[in-house]
C-alpha cells in the first residue's frame, strides 16, 4: 500500500480549526466541572531543541529565566482558575506535557506540582499523574522528584535505537542515553513507563525497526507508542525535502505483529498495552472534560475548545508565549471553539471509534438517538471493506482498521 497516513488522528475539531472567540469568559463555562472527574493538563511549552518532525507548539532553547517567568505566569493563571472553580470539582488525573516538562530546573517543576496540588486541589493519593519526557533530559535527581511527588507513568520519546535514524530525525539524543534513562526509570518503579517509537524513517528496514522495538521491550514497558512519521510544513524534515518511507505500512504491520507475539495489545492504532496490566492513565474523551493551565495547553468544557493560538515557527511561538507571560486576564477566552450539537456526534464517534473501546450502542442512543451507522453511513462502507465491526453492543474497529486509523479517522471530519 502506498503511504496511506495524512495526520496524526486523535480528535476533533483539530487545532488548526480554532479561530477567534468573541464574548466568552471562563467563569460561564467553568460550572461543567462540577459533580464529575475531569482531566487536569499543565503545558511546559519548553523543549532543548526542536525535533526533526515536531509541529508542536514549543520553544527552543528557552533560558532558566524565561522559564522561570512562565511558571510565575502559570501561578497566576491557576490562581485565578482556583478563584472560580466550583467547589464539587475533583481530578482524575493530572498530566505535565510539553515541550519537555523535565526541562525546567527542579526548583520550577516542584512548582507546578504545587499549582496543581495547593492551588487547584488536585489530590494524587490514588490518582493518575502523568509527566512527559526525553533521554537528555532524564536524571536521576528529577525522577526521584517525580516519585515523591505521586507519578504513576512516565512517557518517553526514545523514536528509534539505531544511531542513523536519530540522526534523520534530527533528534539530538544518542542511543546510549536513552539505554541509561530508561534503566533509572525502571529502577524507580513508576507504575506505568510508555516508550515512544517512530516507525516510515526514511531508511528504516523492518530488521531496524525490530531492534529497536525488542531494545524497547528489554526494559518490560507498560506500554508502547509506535507512530507513523509525519512530515509537515515548517518543520525541519520538510524544509530538508525528506519523504516518509513507501514501506510505512508494511513497516506497521511488523511492529504490530511483533508486538502482539510480546503479548502486548493495540487498544489504538498507536497504543500497545502489557496483557495484564492496567489501563493506566486512559480514558476516553468523547465527553470527558479537560481543564489545562499555560500557553499551549487545550481545555475541553463541553461543547467549548480552547488554547492559545497554535504555531509552529519559533519566532511565532515565542511571541505567543511572550503575550501569554505577560496577560492580565486568564479567564477570558479569545481563541478556541464553540462545538454544534452534530460536531460533538462527530467527536464521540471519532474519539471512541478510534481507540479500543469502541461506540456503545446504548450509550450513542441515550446521548444522541438512532445508531451510530445511520448517522454515519460510512461505518457500513467499512464494516463492508473489514476495517469496522458493526457489533451488537459496540461499533468497533478491527485489526485492519485499527492500522488505517489515520487514514480512515479523518473521512469521519
Amino acid at each position: 500500500m502506498e503511504y496511506p497516513y495524512q495526520q496524526y488522528m486523535y480528535s476533533y475539531p483539530h487545532k488548526t480549526a480554532y479561530g477567534p472567540l468573541e464574548d466568552i469568559h471562563l467563569k460561564d463555562y467553568i460550572h461543567r466541572l462540577a459533580g464529575k472527574e475531569s482531566s487536569l493538563y499543565f503545558h511546559i511549552p519548553f523543549c532543548q531543541y526542536k525535533c526533526g518532525y515536531c509541529n508542536l507548539f514549543s520553544e527552543a532553547g528557552s533560558s532558566e529565566r524565561r522559564m522561570a517567568d512562565y511558571i510565575d505566569a502559570l501561578e497566576r493563571h491557576a490562581e485565578q482558575i482556583a478563584g472560580i472553580l466550583p467547589l464539587q470539582t475533583t481530578f482524575s488525573d493530572l498530566t505535565l506535557g510539553g515541550g519537555t516538562p523535565l526541562l525546567l530546573p527542579e526548583s520550577q517543576l516542584s512548582r507546578v506540582f504545587s499549582l496543581a496540588k495547593e492551588v487547584l486541589g488536585f489530590q494524587s493519593q490514588g490518582h493518575s499523574i502523568a509527566v512527559e519526557t526525553s533521554p537528555n533530559q532524564t536524571t536521576r535527581n528529577k525522577l526521584s522528584l517525580l516519585k515523591e511527588e505521586g507519578v504513576t507513568r512516565i512517557s518517553i520519546g526514545v523514536q528509534s535505537f539505531q544511531e542513523e535514524e536519530l540522526l534523520t530525525l534530527h533528534r539530538l539524543h544518542r542511543a546510549e542515553t536513552a539505554h541509561m534513562a530508561l534503566a533509572a526509570i525502571r529502577e524507580n518503579e513508576f507504575a506505568c513507563m510508555n516508550i515512544d517509537i517512530i516507525y516510515g524513517i526514511p531508511g528504516q528496514t523492518a530488521d531496524s525497526l525490530t531492534d529497536s522495538l525488542r531494545q524497547a521491550l528489554s526494559y518490560q514497558p507498560e506500554e508502547l507508542f509506535v507512530y507513523p512519521l509525519y512530515i509537515k510544513p515548517e518543520t525541519f524534515l520538510s524544509r530538508q525535502g525528506a519523504s516518509p518511507s513507501p514501506t510505512a505500512f508494511s513497516l506497521y504491520q511488523c511492529a504490530r505483529d511483533f508486538l502482539q507475539g510480546e503479548g502486548y495489545q493495540p487498544y489504538s492504532m498507536r497504543r500497545f498495552v502489557k496483557g495484564g496490566h492496567r489501563n493506566y492513565h486512559y480514558t476516553s474523551c468523547g465527553f470527558g472534560s479537560t481543564l489545562s493551565v499555560g500557553c499551549g495547553g487545550r481545555s475541553y468544557l463541553g461543547n467549548l475548545h480552547f488554547c492559545a493560538p497554535y504555531a509552529v515557527r519559533q519566532e511565532h511561538c515565542r511571541n505567543i508565549l511572550t503575550t501569554y507571560m505577560e496577560q492580565e486576564d486568564y479567564l477570558r477566552i479569545s481563541h478556541g471553539y464553540l462545538l454544534s450539537q452534530e460536531e460533538m456526534k462527530r467527536r464521540y464517534v471519532i474519539r471512541h471509534l478510534l481507540f479500543g473501546r469502541g461506540i456503545h450502542r446504548l450509550e450513542y442512543r441515550e446521548h444522541f438517538g438512532g445508531k451510530p451507522e445511520e448517522d454515519f453511513p460510512i461505518l457500513e462502507e467499512w464494516a463492508a471493506s473489514g476495517y469496522v465491526s458493526l457489533g451488537k453492543e459496540f461499533v468497533g474497529m478491527t485489526e485492519n482498521g485499527f492500522a488505517l486509523s489515520d487514514y480512515l479517522g479523518p473521512k469521519l471530519q
